[in-house]
C-alpha cells in the first residue's frame, strides 16, 4: 500500500502536426482513448515551443518535417528547458541520421507513418504511465524528506525499540525531553526513564496491550537524565513484519508536565481552602460520604463535629483581619494535631467555623475524648507573630449512622449541637439530641451564618422593574437582597433582615447592596440601556447612621453612576428615632439628586407632618392595599386618596404588587400609570433582568418604526 493517496493523474499532451487531416486523426484517438488527458495542439514547431512554454505539457508527439521549424529543433530546444519531457516522434522520414539525431536529443518513442494505432496507442500509455510513476516517487520523497523534518524538529520524542524494549532509534526531541543523546540512548532499554512513580499495575497494562498487537495510551511519571521528574503523555503502537509478528515498537511521548502542575494547582483551588490548606467544605462532603460507605459496609460508627469559634468578630474587630487570618492558620495546626489518628479529616468550612471527622470509631467514649482534647488544646494561649491570642471553641457533635444516614444531615445536625453549645456558656462540646433542631437552636444557626454569609458570598441581587403602564417603559428597577443558605436554601427576607438588624450587621450588607445595586445599573447604562433608577431599601436604623449620606456619596463616587440614577426606598418607621438625624441625613442626600421614596405607604407611621418636612419624589402603594383592590372598595378608596394626593403634592405614586389585568385597569382609571408586580415581572437575577431590558428595548423600537 503506498504511503501518499494518489491524486487522479490528468497529464497535459502536446501534439504538433502541419498536416490537418494527420493532426485530426491523431487528435480523436488520443482524446478518445485517453480520456483523462488535456490535449493541446500546434500547427509547427515554433507554435509546439510557445505553447510549451506556456502549459509545460507532460507529454509531447511531433513530425519532424514542418515548416517554419521542423520537430527535431523544436525537440533540442525543449530539451533545454527540461530534461524530463517525453517525446514520441511521428514521421516518414526514414534517413538513419535523423533517427539518430533524435535517439541523440532523448525521443522516448519513434512511431513511423503510416502510423500504428495499436503501437501508437503502446507508446503513449507507456509514456503516460512512467510519467505517473515518476510523479508519484517525487510525492513520496518529498513526503519523507517533509516527515524527516517533522521528527527531527518536532517537540514530540519519538522512540523506537526492539520487541523487548531495546532502544534502537531516537529523535532530538528525545534528547531535548529526556537529556540523553542519540548514543547514550541507542542499546540501553527504555526503562532508563522509569521514575518508580508510576504503578507497577500501569506498566502491567501497557505491555499486555502493546504485546497482543494493541496500540497503548497513557500518563507516565518519567525521570530524566539529570534525575528530574516530568509527566509525558505517550502511545505506543506495536510494529510488525510481513507474517504479522511483533519487531518493534514505536512511542511517541509529549512533555505535559506544566499542564499537570497547572492541574494540580487547579484542582487543589477546587478542593482545598487558600489560608489553611485544609479540605474546603466541598472536598469534605466527598469525604464524609465515602467514609460513610466504608462504615456501612463494615458495621462501624463515624463522627462529624462542627467547630466555631468563640466571639472570633472581637479579634477581627480589635486586632485586624491579618491578624485574624493567623489566628484561622495556627487554629487549623492545633487541629491537626488534636486529630491525628489516620483516616482523621480536618476541613476549613469557611470564616471560623472548622469542621472534623473521625471515622471506624469504636464507642463513643472515643469521640468525647477528642472533642474535650480539643476544648483543653484552645484554652492555652496562640501565640501568633506579633499578638498572643486567647480564644475558645464550641463543638457539636453528630454520629453515623443513629444521626443520620447522608453528609448533608450529618452536618446540620453537627452544626445544631454546636449553637446549642453556644447557648450553653460556649468553650464546650454537645452531642446532637433528637428535637435540637427546633425553632431556637434554628435560629441561633441562622445568627451564626448571617455574621459569615457577606464573607462567604452568599448573598446575591434581584431586581425587579417598576413600569410606565402609559408608555410601556421603566422608570425603576428596585433591588432586592436574596439569601442563599447553604443548608437551609433560599431564607426569606422577612426573616434575615430584622435578624441582620438585631445582631448589627445591617449595615455592612445594606452597603454592599448599594455598591452592588449602583455598579449593576452602570452596567446597564454602559451596555447601552436606557438609563433609569436603581432603588434600595434602607431601614430605620440604616437612616439613623451618621455616615448614611457619606457611604452614599462615596458608593456613587466608586461605581461612576450618576445621582440621579439612585432612588432610596425608605419606610414611613424612619421618623420614629431620632427625627433630626433622619431628617439632616435625607435632606443631604435629595440635594446629591438621590430620588426619596417612601416605601410601603399607609402600613406604618402614617402621619402627614413628616412629608413636609424631608424632599420626598415618590409614594408606593402597599401591595396589601392592591391584592383585592378590584373587590374591597376600602382598599380601592385607599388607592385613590394616596394617589390623589400625591398629584396635589406633585409626588409621582407607584403601585406594589399588582398582579392581575383587572387590577392594573382599575389603578390605570385612577391615573396611577407607574406599577410594579408579578404581571410585568417577578424579581429577576441580573443577567435574566438583562434579557428583559434587551426584548423590551427591541419591542419599543418595534413600535416606533
Amino acid at each position: 500500500m503506498d504511503i501518499l493517496t494518489k491524486d487522479t493523474f490528468k497529464p497535459t499532451v502536446l501534439y504538433v502536426e502541419d498536416d490537418e487531416v494527420s493532426r485530426r486523426m491523431l487528435s480523436l484517438v488520443v482524446t478518445s482513448e485517453f480520456p483523462n488527458v488535456t490535449l493541446i495542439v500546434a500547427e509547427n514547431g515554433q507554435e509546439g515551443l510557445d505553447l510549451f512554454k506556456k502549459h509545460a505539457p507532460d507529454l509531447i508527439i511531433t513530425d519532424v518535417r514542418m515548416p517554419i521549424m521542423d520537430g527535431i529543433r523544436m525537440a533540442k530546444n525543449i530539451r533545454e528547458l527540461n530534461k524530463e519531457t517525453r517525446f514520441i516522434v511521428i514521421t516518414a522520414d526514414k534517413d538513419v541520421n535523423r533517427v539518430l539525431e533524435a535517439i541523440d536529443i532523448g525521443i522516448n518513442h519513434y512511431v513511423l507513418k503510416p502510423i500504428d494505432n495499436v503501437k501508437l496507442k503502446s507508446a503513449i500509455k507507456s509514456c503516460l504511465t512512467a510519467i505517473e510513476q515518476e510523479r508519484h516517487v517525487r510525492e513520496q520523497l518529498e513526503f519523507f524528506r517533509k516527515l524527516s523534518r517533522a521528527v527531527d524538529q518536532g517537540p514530540v520524542a519519538n522512540i523506537v525499540t526492539d520487541a523487548e524494549g531495546n532502544i534502537e532509534f531516537v529523535n532530538p526531541g528525545f534528547t531535548r525531553l529526556t537529556g540523553y543523546t542519540y548514543s547514550e540512548a541507542i542499546g540501553k532499554n527504555i526503562r532508563i526513564l522509569k521514575s518508580g512513580g508510576t504503578p507497577t499495575e500501569e506498566y502491567r497494562r501497557l505491555w499486555k496491550a502493546i504485546k497482543s498487537g494493541e496500540e497503548w495510551w497513557g500518563e507516565l511519571l518519567n525521570r530524566k537524565k539529570s534525575g528530574e521528574l516530568f509527566w509525558v503523555s505517550v502511545s505506543i503502537s506495536p510494529i510488525t513484519d510481513a507474517s504479522g509478528k511483533i519487531t518493534n515498537f514505536l512511542s511517541r511521548q509529549e512533555d505535559i508536565t506544566e499542564r499537570k502542575q497547572k492541574l494540580e494547582t487547579i484542582l487543589h483551588m477546587a478542593y482545598y481552602d487558600s489560608l489553611t490548606g485544609l479540605p474546603n467544605r466541598y472536598f469534605f462532603q466527598e469525604l464524609l460520604q465515602n467514609a460513610m460507605t466504608q462504615a456501612q459496609r463494615h458495621g462501624r460508627m463515624l463522627a462529624v463535629l462542627f467547630l466555631d469559634l468563640d466571639r472570633f468578630k472581637n479579634i477581627n474587630d480589635s486586632l485586624g483581619h491579618p491578624v485574624g487570618d493567623q489566628l484561622l492558620q495556627a487554629t487549623a495546626q492545633r487541629l491537626r494535631d488534636c486529630c491525628s489518628r489516620e483516616g482523621d479529616i480536618v476541613a476549613r468550612r469557611g470564616g471560623d467555623e472548622f469542621i472534623v471527622l473521625l471515622p471506624e470509631l469504636k464507642d463513643q467514649q472515643g469521640l468525647v475524648r477528642v472533642a474535650q482534647r480539643i476544648i483543653d488544646a484552645f484554652n492555652r494561649s496562640f501565640h501568633l507573630p506579633e499578638n498572643e491570642v486567647s480564644i475558645s471553641t464550641s463543638i457539636g457533635i453528630s454520629i453515623f449512622p443513629q444521626d443520620g444516614s447522608d453528609p448533608e444531615t450529618l452536618i446540620k445536625k453537627a452544626d445544631a449541637a454546636m449553637y446549642c453549645a453556644k447557648e450553653e456558656g460556649r468553650n464546650r462540646y454537645h452531642l446532637f439530641k433528637t428535637g435540637m433542631n427546633s425553632q431556637p437552636c434554628e435560629r441561633e444557626t441562622l445568627e451564626g451564618s448571617l455574621h459569615k454569609a457577606l464573607d462567604r458570598g452568599e448573598f446575591i441581587l434581584y431586581y425587579q422593574p417598576k413600569i410606565n403602564v402609559k408608555t410601556g417603559l421603566i422608570n425603576s428597577i428596585e433591588a432586592l437582597a436574596r439569601w442563599i443558605h447553604p443548608d437551609f436554601g433560599m431564607v426569606p427576607p422577612t426573616q434575615f433582615i430584622p435578624m441582620a438588624e438585631e445582631i448589627g450587621v445591617i449595615g455592612p450588607l445594606g452597603e454592599w447592596v448599594l455598591r452592588t445595586a449602583c455598579r449593576q445599573n452602570k452596567a446597564w447604562q454602559d451596555a447601552g440601556h436606557p438609563p433609569m433608577r436603581i432603588a434600595v431599601n434602607f431601614s430605620p436604623r440604616q437612616i439613623q447612621q451618621r455616615d448614611m449620606a457619606d457611604m452614599v456619596e462615596r458608593i456613587l463616587a466608586e461605581t461612576l453612576l450618576e445621582a440621579r440614577w439612585l432612588e432610596l426606598d425608605i419606610t414611613e418607621n424612619v421618623m420614629l428615632r431620632n427625627e433630626k438625624a433622619a431628617v439632616h441625613t435625607i435632606c443631604r442626600l435629595s440635594k446629591l439628586g438621590v430620588h426619596i421614596s417612601i416605601d410601603d405607604f399607609g402600613t406604618g407611621f402614617s402621619t402627614f407632618s413628616y412629608i413636609k418636612k424631608i424632599p420626598i419624589n415618590t409614594l408606593k402603594i402597599d401591595q396589601s392595599f392592591i391584592s383585592d383592590i378590584c373587590s374591597n372598595l376600602n382598599d380601592e378608596a385607599i388607592a385613590t386618596a394616596v394617589i390623589n394626593m400625591a398629584q396635589c403634592l406633585n409626588l409621582n405614586v407607584t403601585a406594589e404588587g399588582v398582579e392581575t389585568e383587572e387590577q392594573r385597569s382599575l389603578l390605570e382609571s385612577l391615573n396611577c400609570s407607574e406599577m410594579q408586580g408579578y404581571l410585568f415581572s417577578k424579581p429577576l437575577p441580573a443577567d435574566e433582568l438583562s434579557r428583559f431590558l434587551d426584548n423590551l428595548q427591541k419591542k419599543h423600537k418595534g413600535k416606533k418604526r
